[in-house]
């Protein structure tokens, strides 16, 4: 009996089938959206000279259930590796007016709780990022940051299974808190990391996440609209 129980063991590692399925696709919206996800909090952190626009800037974010972070899905440790570019400048002579900059980062990982709307077998759908933009519009009060808000546009893809990609946009993210502005980061927001993906920053933002929306989609070389460079065309290489 238990050589039995040792060659299903060997089987299923060496076939493959100890994984249940891929995600399932759909597009999939956030609560103030009417959908199913939930609503996200994030980190941006920085070494103690740099700010949110310079490079070795790194993320965390996580949903947010009102209690607890993290518990339907996380992305992580995508980092700059350069400064952000100015695309447009509104502020006047009296430094009044806002600035919009495009952050692009590098790396970083993703996690999907099994339990999710996607689920479909699996306890959990790992992966990692592909490409990452966020664009942050600035406010500024007498040359004075006051406020920003954000847009991101990512795509990543999943650990076990290749073939399958997903998206992620975020239409509306807002400043919470920032050291730079002399602000204390509030407590129940994703840890400060360095580009190690280590929390040992001290210096960063803090920022509300929602009217996020998430595709999962096939991604498979040959089919015809949703291979994976189709996705990246629609979204920028």
């Amino acid at each position: 009996m238990k050589r039995l129980a040792t060659v299903l063991m060997l089987l299923l590692l060496f076939t493959g089938t100890g994984y249940a399925a891929a995600p399932l696709n759909g597009d999939y919206q956030s609560s103030d959206l009417g959908g199913p996800l939930l609503l996200g909090r994030y980190t941006e952190a920085w070494d103690g000279s740099g700010s949110a626009l310079s490079p070795w800037t790194t993320l965390n974010a996580e949903s947010w259930n009102g209690a607890a972070l993290g518990t339907q899905w996380r992305y992580w440790c995508s980092t700059s590796e350069t400064d952000g570019v100015l695309l447009t400048d509104n502020v006047n002579a009296s430094g009044n007016g806002n600035r919009t900059y495009m952050k692009t980062f590098v790396g970083g990982y993703i996690w999907l709780s099994g339990s999710g709307p996607w689920a479909n077998g699996d306890p959990e759908y790992t992966g990692y990022i592909d490409t990452y933009t966020e664009f942050e519009t600035i406010t500024y009060t007498n040359w004075v940051p006051i406020a920003a808000i954000t847009n991101v546009q990512a795509i990543a893809y999943f650990d076990n299974y290749p073939g399958t990609c997903m998206s992620f946009y975020i239409g509306n993210g807002t400043l919470i808190a920032s050291t730079d502005l002399g602000q204390a980061i509030p407590a129940d927001y994703p840890g400060l990391l360095d580009a190690g993906c280590n929390a040992t920053r001290t210096e960063g933002a803090a920022w509300d996440f929602c009217s996020l929306t998430l595709s999962i989609v096939d991604c498979a070389v040959g089919t015809e609209e949703s291979s994976w460079g189709g996705i990246k065309s629609l979204h920028g290489d």
